[in-house]
């Protein structure tokens, strides 16, 4: 009765046109890595050092999507999702980054998946990067990766490439995927490709990235890929954005923050930095065409970059929404020691703990995800507050279920862990939008298929579907998967054929799976 009550909720606050999906990433999901001309990217060479990904997995064959996507296809119809967010491999339509060398093969294999979700019912919303920078540009003696201004142009040029290519099929297009993520994590800490941090950090960086410092990079990376961000939203507004009808925009990733002493003024400061040092370093540039006052005030030295007057022009405005990826939030403890480098910066800590020893939710199996729900509607209040009440796409929410990869494939299904995150997340959406009239547009759940989670491999779980990599990729629909069909069906936008739809008193029972 009160999950009922909740869906009609749901119904009658959230606008009609909201956009319900599942998510996934080129190199996470489609394998193929070496099928019919696709170069290599960073990925492909930083998993071939030894350490850098658990038990030494890497994503060859990931879900093996390139052969098999009309049976994911199948998944989605079945759940009646209708809306799918991917990503293009760079290197699999331009083979070495360069738009002078393309390889049909692939160009072929976009467009033949792009042809099967419309066909099913299925929206396609494209990322043109995450995170799979060609490794022709890793190329140490001239730095040509995220830190030489020239790739923005490298990849406006192959933006440009995708907009000719696709964009009579495509009309949602997301530039890049968690800019913080891949800079911060491939150029401060070296852990990501291309593993480039201060010595200091690790040996590690070195070895694969050829050094780096955690001082500069971070922001340099990121300076240049809000760069080509805006470079490539100007040329799809002034090449096909009228003819094609389509829209545009980034989605960046952010934790929320509470303060780790409420009785401390300052620890409540720190959570407003917490956020303009996450969401707001890539936020500000796009509305208002500079960093956060946050960031400016506090990283000394002349180590964050500063837009010229024609990129600030270039980048404000540069979105006709903007995205969120929200999985988990924190405490802040203001420190009020300056930084030199990314990790000192803001002038705090983070903690999964306050004070007083209370532990801000259950950990998943993601040692970074502290399970917060409510974090999740102030983030988006958050940034309906300081960008002037844009409209807002949740481009990822989703969780890892505590000792899930170690269990047998039939009790993984029963993926209860999941089904409460995703149920409270969306109830946060939810207040978010009647409560404090924020406009979210729309809600894609990550993911669709379990995949290779980069340094963890294969070790964590995401998916609302089990794949079985002991067992041929076998696909089975996991009790989250059922829950998120009921909850999309009693609001109306679905695909697929109603007769496949469970009630919810229903959801533990009549598990099929979908063999190849």
């Amino acid at each position: 009765m009160l999950l009922s009550l909740a869906l009609g909720t749901i119904a009658s606050v959230l606008p009609k046109d909201f956009k319900w999906g599942t998510a996934t990433a080129a190199f996470q999901v489609e394998g193929a890595w070496n099928v019919s001309g696709r170069g290599q990217c960073i990925w492909d060479y930083f998993q071939s050092f030894p350490g850098r990904i658990y038990m030494n997995e890497t994503a060859h064959v990931a879900d093996d999507l390139y052969h098999r996507y009309p049976q994911d296809i199948q998944i989605m119809n079945t759940l009646g999702i209708p809306n799918l967010r991917v990503s293009i491999s760079w290197t699999r339509i331009l083979p070495t980054g360069d738009v002078n060398n393309v390889n049909q093969a692939g160009v072929d294999f976009y467009n033949q998946l792009f042809d099967a979700l419309l066909a099913a019912g299925i929206t396609p919303w494209v990322t043109l990067f995450h995170w799979d920078l060609p490794q022709t540009y890793n190329n140490f003696t001239n730095q040509s990766t995220w830190l030489n201004p020239d790739v923005a142009n490298k990849f406006n040029d192959y933006a440009d490439f995708c907009f000719n290519t696709f964009g009579n099929k495509i009309k949602h297009w997301i530039t890049m995927n968690e800019i913080q993520t891949f800079t911060w994590i491939g150029y401060g800490v070296g852990t990501h490709a291309p593993g480039r941090c201060s010595p200091s950090w690790g040996s590690w960086c070195a070895e694969i990235g050829g050094g780096g410092n955690s001082s500069t990079e971070p922001y340099i990376a990121a300076h240049n890929a809000l760069i080509a961000h805006a470079l490539a939203v100007q040329t799809y507004r002034n090449k096909y954005q009228k003819a094609q009808g389509g829209k545009i925009g980034m989605t960046i990733s952010s934790a929320y923050a509470e303060p780790w002493n409420i009785s401390e003024p300052q620890d409540h400061n720190a959570v407003d930095v917490a956020v303009a040092f996450q969401y707001g370093w890539f936020g500000d540039p796009q509305v208002f065409g500079h960093y956060p006052k946050e960031m400016t005030d506090r990283i000394t030295g002349g180590r964050l970059p500063a837009f010229n007057e024609s990129m600030s022009a270039l980048l404000k405005g540069s979105y006709d929404f903007l995205g969120l990826n929200y999985y988990t939030s924190s405490y802040v403890h203001y420190t009020g020691v300056p930084g030199d480098n990314f990790g000192n910066d803001g002038r705090f800590w983070s903690s999964a703990t306050n004070a007083t020893g209370h532990l801000i939710g259950p950990y998943a199996d993601s040692t970074w995800l502290n399970v917060y729900p409510p974090g999740f509607r102030k983030i988006l209040r958050w940034i309906k507050n300081r960008y002037n009440d844009p409209h807002i796409y949740v481009f990822e929410n989703g969780v890892s279920c505590p000792g899930e990869s170690q269990l047998p494939p039939a009790l993984a299904l029963n993926d209860t862990f999941r089904m409460n995150y995703v149920f409270d997340h969306i109830m946060e959406m939810v207040d978010a939008v009647l409560h404090d009239k924020v406009k979210v547009k729309g809600y894609f759940l990550w993911s669709l298929l379990d995949n290779f989670e980069w340094t963890d491999g294969f070790n964590v779980r995401f998916g609302i579907t089990y794949v079985d990599y002991n067992n041929n990729l076998t696909r089975t629909i996991k009790d989250s998967g059922y829950m998120y069909q009921n909850l999309i069906q009693s609001l109306g936008e679905t695909t697929g054929s109603s007769e496949n739809s469970i009630g919810l008193s229903e959801r533990f029972k009549n598990l099929r799976t979908l063999d190849e």
